[in-house]
This record gives structure tokens, C-alpha cells and sequence, in this order.
């Protein structure tokens, strides 16, 4: 599957799990690299979901500083790993407030030295040592967590 179907793959995907646990899914009024669309449950907690995904092992994943604010409590990172063989699908549920806290495989890039020219962002290089941390971080597990 190309990156782009992937993409959108995993942005339906969660929209569907996220309604099976209650959840109404709207549109973001936040520009689509910023947000790909609200949760609110049940309680009417909404919260603000940017999706990605990873289809092999040593892949990295990121997202612009400036387009991801750590200090939002309501924003999350939402992760599908499917790979291509598709014999397992792993979904995670990141609160971007964790960038903040230098928990491993979550970490960010400045990119300050001279003729670089990529811009600040946060990011997770998806190892196989980056999987098994991320287990804390597995969807249903955060997410029992926020109904």
C-alpha cells in the first residue's frame, strides 16, 4: 500500500474504533497538517487527532513543532503500524504532552546548524526496541482510560 493510502487508511480506521467506543467524530476546524479530526465522547471531552503511519520497521514518523503544541491536553498522535504482509495491525494513542516528558522512543530535532534546512519537529524513529516501548501507548489501553 502507498503512503498516501496508508494515510488515509489509518485516519478511517481510527474514526471507526473511536466510534465503536462511543466516540462522535467531527471535522477539525484546525488546518488538516495540524489536526485530522475531533473525538468527542460520551462526557463531551473533545479531543484533537493527528494521525500517521508506519508500514516497516525503522521507519520514522514526525510531525512540525509548530504545527503539534505539547502544552494542548486535548491533542493526540494517533499511529497505525500495519506492515505490508498485513499479519499484524498495532494502533497507538499518543497525548502529545508526552513529547514533553523525554520518554523513549517520543523525541524531537532542531535542526539549528547551518544549511540545514529541515524545520523543528517532534518525531519517534519506529525500531523494534521503539515497538516494545510504545506498548503503554497501545490505543485501547489509553484510551479506556479517557471515556
Amino acid at each position: 500500500m502507498e503512503k498516501r493510502q496508508l494515510n488515509k487508511y489509518a485516519i478511517e480506521l481510527f474514526k471507526n474504533e473511536l466510534v465503536k467506543k462511543g466516540y462522535s467524530i467531527e471535522e477539525s476546524p484546525q488546518p488538516i497538517g495540524e489536526v485530522n479530526f475531533l473525538a468527542i465522547s460520551r462526557s463531551g471531552r473533545t479531543f484533537k487527532i493527528k494521525v500517521r503511519s508506519i508500514a516497516i520497521i525503522g521507519s520514522y514518523i514526525f510531525i512540525e513543532k509548530s504545527k503539534f503544541d505539547l502544552n494542548d491536553q486535548s491533542l493526540y498522535m494517533a499511529i497505525l503500524y500495519l506492515p505490508d504482509n498485513d499479519k499484524e495491525k498495532v494502533l497507538y494513542l499518543i497525548p502529545a504532552s508526552d513529547w514533553s516528558k523525554n520518554i523513549y522512543p517520543l523525541s524531537g530535532k532542531n535542526y539549528k546548524k547551518p544549511n540545514q534546512k529541515s524545520l523543528p519537529e517532534w518525531e519517534i524513529c519506529y525500531s523494534q526496541k521503539a515497538k516494545d516501548a510504545m506498548e503503554v501507548y497501545r490505543f485501547d489501553k489509553i484510551i479506556n482510560n479517557c471515556i
